[in-house]
């Protein structure tokens, strides 16, 4: 009997140690994780095609949260203005606003028909930390780095934050997702390409992409590649470690994890992540000025902070857009305000900021002989 129990005895010690190894090298949850190589599928080349090829329709999300609503609806109705492709929203949206979403864009959707869908998801945070990500940066603005695991039903997504405005059709930029090499994962701009004007080399006490960092205000997501490269089990860690140091919330995180994995980017041009930084010390993205900017993204409140003229000028031409209407009062509101702006570096840019505008509304928009 006594060789029963410990042969039993050992048998049981050798299936906990078994048990806590396979744990150990199971846990993707160590600080450390982020800095190790994932490796990427082989089929990674066609997922980028199942995404670019069979899909008949751009996925563009974003995140909002208290006194963002009116800023979101020009961002839906500026890239539905520059469309000729049926977009889909998934807007992760707090209590307050789902509702307030729901109705205008139902009303909407009766003008433009099926050129429109949209769903309307829950903030989610893990319960643990849940508190600390959602007040990280702007409120609820970290849930983006949860995406992958909330909306497994879909393939990618182009991500922008509330505070931008199209001036060309999202499918083009949709279509860099083809472009993407076995590595990439998600594209992206560089803050600068300025060591002296870029924030993350003079001031970040966090590692980050590159020479000068990443932001992430448009941000091209291959949800495929990211969950298998398990995106999410690594932004715990991360902002558990340097949550007294990451000013930007999840920008940071997102820097922090590409400093690791160079390799897992796409570079935007500056033109599709246009900011104050690229035209108020002058000019500053050469792509801007010859092919158009194609996102503004007023960060820094500058659609509202009276700083800004000409971003403010764009951003008031779009909000006074009514869906359904004349989308040339849209053009002729942008030339009238940018002409009436203050005078600044930005506003010196003006071709730039409405060569997209100026080719796809005139020729979208034919107006009848009379």
């Amino acid at each position: 009997m006594r060789k029963h129990y410990t042969k039993l005895f050992l048998f049981l010690c050798l299936c906990c140690i078994i048990l806590f190894f396979y744990a150990t090298n199971l846990s993707k949850y160590s600080l450390t994780a982020y800095k190790n190589n994932a490796t990427l599928p082989s089929n990674y080349r066609d997922n980028v095609y199942y995404i670019t090829k069979n899909v008949n329709r751009v996925v563009i999300s974003f995140v909002v949260c208290d006194s963002r609503f009116n800023e979101s609806l020009n961002l839906i109705k500026s890239s539905l203005l520059f469309s000729s492709s049926p977009l889909h929203f998934i807007i992760f949206a707090d209590d307050k606003l789902r509702n307030n979403f729901s109705i205008t864009l139902n009303k909407w959707k009766k003008i433009l028909g099926d050129n429109l869908n949209f769903e309307i998801q829950r903030i989610v945070f893990p319960e643990e930390h849940k508190e600390e990500w959602m007040n990280l940066f702007s409120k609820c603005a970290a849930q983006r780095l949860f995406i992958p695991k909330l909306i497994p039903h879909v393939d990618a997504m182009l991500y922008v934050d509330t505070d931008t405005i199209f001036l060309g059709p999202p499918e083009q930029l949709w279509d860099l997702f083809s472009q993407f090499n076995a590595t990439q994962i998600s594209a992206m701009s560089l803050e600068d390409d300025n060591p002296n004007v870029s924030w993350y080399p003079r001031f970040a006490k966090h590692p980050f992409y590159g020479k000068y960092g990443l932001n992430s205000g448009v941000m091209l997501m291959n949800l495929t590649r990211m969950r298998e490269f398990a995106w999410v089990d690594y932004v715990t860690p991360i902002m558990l470690k340097y949550k007294l140091y990451i000013p930007w919330g999840d920008q940071d995180i997102i820097n922090i994890i590409f400093h690791y994995h160079e390799e897992a980017v796409y570079l935007l041009s500056c033109r599709y992540n246009y900011r104050t930084d690229q035209c108020m010390y002058g000019d500053a993205c050469a792509d801007a000025t010859d092919r158009g900017v194609f996102i503004l993204h007023g960060s820094r409140r500058a659609f509202h902070n009276h700083k800004q003229p000409a971003f403010e000028a764009i951003y008031r031409a779009m909000d006074e857009y009514k869906v359904g209407g004349d989308p040339s009062e849209v053009l002729n509101n942008m030339e009238k305000y940018l002409d009436a702006a203050q005078e600044s570096n930005c506003g010196n840019q003006k071709n730039g900021l409405l060569k997209l505008p100026r080719r796809i509304l005139n020729n979208m928009y034919v107006k009848p002989n009379r």
